[in-house]
């Protein structure tokens, strides 16, 4: 099936047209057929009655078919044949040339013979170069009454014939002339119009396309708004100046639409924000307390190892509310950044040398170019690097492995984090990147994390300018990877 509107388009006009011009040209071709045949049975009906006029004796038509010859001389067919029957049938007269297939049956004779001669009065006779003088002068002959002509099309020798039957009373002409001439000029016009009509086609299609291309504009630039618009772009507007009535309405409507999401949006980045904000005081008071509290309780004690778990618990709820106000912040635009040079390559050394520490089990497996400096907030950028390699050693299996490698091309540095995974997390790698997605589907704490960390590293990442993202060219069965850039803007 196609799926291009304007193809869609230029197809129907071609289509439409094709079948418009078709109609016209046979509408035409039978127009023209039959005004040619009107015209030669006029002059074949003047050539019978000027012949009909008055008797002549039966050498007359053998000089009159010599008088329709080919005026040129070419040594042609003739153009024109000749019968002459009396009232009985027999022939006065007949063309040497007269088929003898074309029998008197076949042009309906028998029945003209017995046509009545009132149906039709010869055109008036020229008027006499004297009065009628009564006494001296012998009267004039009487005027015959012609028959209705009878017109007849038939083929000869392959070829076709026009031919009329015209006669009165007393006698009956056959006169046929040749209409090969006629249809060759018929096959002119159809050959023209079969040439003209692609051409006109291609015209028609090309301006299809053009028109329907025109109509789409509007589609377009709703497209390119649209697809412009992100969680970060939301006060983009159609512009609804000059647009056509037709889509005036859509445009009304996708801007009420993004006005809505806008305002949506806002209040939930603001609730996020607030809420985090809100949050920070009475954590940080709660956090106070219970390091007071512990210092307080005795040692090895019940009361003791509570408030250590409280504790502990304090602080995994800040760090989340931490995570969620930069998210927060990231969302409205309003994420402060403070840029400064950082050797990416001594960060990353640096965490690879913690790994052995944190997973003791795990085989590290380095490639890093040295020297590689980005311009970024350092303490965003660590977390973007430490998010990484927690995510590597927590979701890792026991004697598992972890590659990085790290290079830098034109502007931009490239690092690349592979890991071997525990089979027993079930982890859907679409979903990686979503807000509190974590591979620990049961959430019983087998695997530490709040499921904020990567999507919160993208944020940071793409606020710098980079990117995040699953590398696919690097995972294969049992690894997963990611890649991260980053633009190196050092001066």
């Amino acid at each position: 099936m196609l799926r291009s509107f304007k193809l869609k388009m230029a197809l129907f006009s071609v289509c439409t047209s094709g079948a418009i011009l078709l109609a016209f040209a046979l509408l035409f071709m039978a127009m023209l057929r039959r005004a040619g045949l009107e015209r030669v049975d006029r002059h074949l009906g003047a050539l019978a009655g000027s012949q009909l006029q008055r008797p002549v004796p039966p050498e007359h038509w053998a000089y009159f078919e010599e008088s329709l010859a080919n005026p040129s001389g070419e040594e042609r067919p003739p153009q024109f044949l000749v019968k002459v029957l009396d009232r009985d049938g027999l022939p006065v007269y007949c063309s040497p040339r007269w088929p003898a297939t074309l029998d008197d049956g076949k042009l309906g004779v028998p029945g003209y013979l017995k046509q009545s001669a009132l149906a039709q009065r010869p055109p008036p006779l020229p008027p006499p170069p004297r009065l009628f003088r009564p006494g001296i002068d012998e009267p004039p002959p009487p005027r015959p009454h012609l028959k209705r002509p009878r017109y007849v099309t038939a083929l000869i020798s392959g070829c076709p014939w026009r031919i009329i039957l015209s006669g009165t009373e007393g006698i009956t002409v056959i006169i046929g002339a040749d209409l090969t001439d006629f249809q060759a000029d018929l096959k002119r016009h159809w050959n023209l119009f079969a040439v003209a009509s692609p051409l006109a086609l291609l015209l028609l299609a090309a301006a299809g396309w053009l028109l329907a291309g025109q109509a789409l504009r509007p589609v377009k630039v709703l497209t390119q708004v649209a697809g412009g618009i992100t969680a970060k772009g939301l006060d983009q507007r159609v512009q609804a100046s000059g647009a056509d009535q037709e889509f005036q309405a859509l445009i009304d409507v996708i801007n009420g639409m993004l006005n809505r999401l806008e305002v949506s949006f806002q209040q939930a980045a603001r609730f996020s924000a607030d809420a985090a904000h809100e949050l920070k005081t009475p954590l940080t008071i709660l956090q106070g307390q219970l390091n007071q509290a512990l210092r307080s309780a005795p040692a090895d004690s019940d009361e003791q190892r509570t408030y250590a778990d409280l504790l502990e618990e304090t602080q995994r709820l800040k760090s989340i509310v931490r995570k969620l106000l930069l998210l927060a912040q990231s969302d409205a635009g309003r994420l402060r950044l403070s840029p400064e040079r950082v050797d990416l390559s001594s960060e990353i050394a640096a965490l690879c040398e913690d790994v052995p520490l944190l997973a003791p089990g795990l085989t590290v497996r380095d490639e890093l170019a040295p020297h590689v400096c980005v311009k970024a907030d350092p303490d965003l950028i660590r977390q973007v690097v430490q998010n990484l390699f927690s995510n590597a050693t927590k979701y890792n299996r026991e004697g598992g492995a972890v590659e990085c490698r790290l290079r830098q091309e034109g502007a931009t540095a490239t690092f690349t984090l592979a890991n071997t995974t525990d089979s027993q997390l079930q982890i859907d790698r679409g979903r990686l990147f979503e807000r509190f997605y974590r591979g620990d589907p049961s959430r019983n704490r087998q695997v530490e994390g709040s499921g904020l960390g990567l999507s919160l590293a993208r944020e940071i990442s793409r606020a710098h300018g980079g990117e995040l993202i699953l590398d696919a060219d690097e995972t294969r069965d049992g690894w997963i990877a990611f890649r991260l850039t980053l633009p190196t803007k050092v001066g």
